[in-house]
């Protein structure tokens, strides 16, 4: 029964992995612009759904580059929408959310209902008396590495410290002479990229469906709000609480209640006030 849990629990953790990458983007966004990006899901069933559609590895890059393309389309509405004197930050995200409402659709007329799963694994690596799948071992090395990568480059490049003058305050940030704009969108690409990885990394592991992107961008944000909204590096290991909930609660609850778990998870979380209590990045408030 121990090893069983243990089991489960690895399995989320590895699981979470992947919804630790869905949250840096969306911490990233909300610190640099103040806004949220509702179809970070929605670039990961497209990244998924392009990459399924190649044989072979060669519908990866073509599957992440979807992702930033889509993400880079969304960028360029925000700025056209604020360049025309709107500011509020609620219409970039009612446009994000119809930007993903249309590429599940497009998902669906494209690349039809079908579930979409690659298995590249058919076996197991035994640890103990521990099962591990290698490709959770992959998305948990991946994590790790874009973690890293992403720390380094925030905090010790111009251009991460450029956003995180935009994130304090972009009126003085461009006064500085830094490129708000610019930015912006690459905050966005960012984003993108990040999603589409994550989203490849998903069709290898449990698969995913056309409808799917809503219920990614929840796990992303809650993965991102547990640990503090401010912070997008520790969003990662809010993806790998969530994942590990998620895994537990379907192993040993009905299926209802298995899915619905993790979702109450955030919202507990949420309710006891204990999230975005970290220092806000760049000093925003």
């Amino acid at each position: 029964m121990l090893i069983e849990f243990l089991e489960f629990m690895i399995r989320g953790a590895l699981l979470g992995a992947v919804y630790g990458l869905l949250a840096f983007p969306v911490s990233l966004l909300f610190v640099t612009t103040d806004s949220v990006d509702l179809a970070v899901g929605a670039y990961a069933v497209l990244a998924a759904a392009v990459a399924a559609a190649f044989a072979g590895p060669m519908g990866i890059p073509f599957g992440i580059m979807s992702a930033v393309m889509a993400s880079l389309v969304v960028a360029m509405l925000s700025l056209r929408v604020e360049s025309g004197g709107v500011k509020d930050p609620l219409t970039v995200v009612l446009i994000t959310f119809g930007i993903s409402i249309f590429l599940e659709s497009f998902v669906l007329t494209v690349f039809g209902q079908n579930p979409m799963v690659r298995q590249p694994f058919d076996t197991f690596w035994v640890i103990g008396p521990l099962r591990v799948s290698p490709q959770a071992a992959i998305n948990v090395s991946i994590g790790l590495v874009l973690l890293a990568t992403l720390y380094v480059w925030l905090n010790w490049t111009a251009f991460g410290r450029d956003m995180r003058a935009c994130a304090a305050s972009a009126s003085a940030a461009a006064l500085a002479g830094i490129p708000v704009h610019r930015i912006y969108v690459m905050a966005h690409v960012i984003g993108g990229l990040l999603a589409g990885i994550a989203g490849v990394l998903i069709l290898y592991t449990t698969g995913t469906s056309y409808s799917a992107g809503l219920g990614l961008t929840i796990s992303g944000f809650g993965a991102a709000a547990i640990f503090g909204l401010h912070s997008p590096l520790r969003g990662f290991f809010g993806g790998v609480a969530i994942g590990t909930v998620e895994a537990v609660s379907t192993g040993y609850l009905p299926a209802g209640l298995g899915t619905v778990t993790p979702l109450l998870f955030i919202l507990v979380v949420l309710a006891r006030g204990k999230a975005n209590i970290g220092r806000p990045a760049g000093g925003r408030a």
